[in-house]
């Protein structure tokens, strides 16, 4: 009894392992294709970036530094939070 059950297992695999075989490869095919669609549906001007990649901000040492200073500064002393107006606009 155990060996025929074995026998049927064995045989359920082989069956299973020759149709995940044939649909496999229509599937790959088109693997990704809808993220990529979506992608570029949702730019406006694809050849942007390429175009703009040198587009930089310029910014002299001065400003920079004194702006990082800034930023660093707001972690060692943040402003001060008013718990009672969480969730009011202002």
């Amino acid at each position: 009894m155990r060996t025929m059950k074995l026998g049927f297992a064995a045989i359920g695999l082989i069956v299973l392992n020759g149709c995940a075989a044939t649909a496999s490869p229509e599937w790959d095919a088109r693997f990704g294709d809808s993220p990529r669609a979506l992608n570029a549906q949702q730019l406006i001007e694809p050849g942007a970036a390429a175009r703009n990649a040198q587009a930089v901000a310029k910014g002299d040492g001065r400003t920079t530094r004194d702006a990082m200073d800034r930023h660093a500064e707001s972690y060692r002393a943040p402003p001060p939070t008013n718990v009672i107006n969480i969730g009011v606009g202002r």
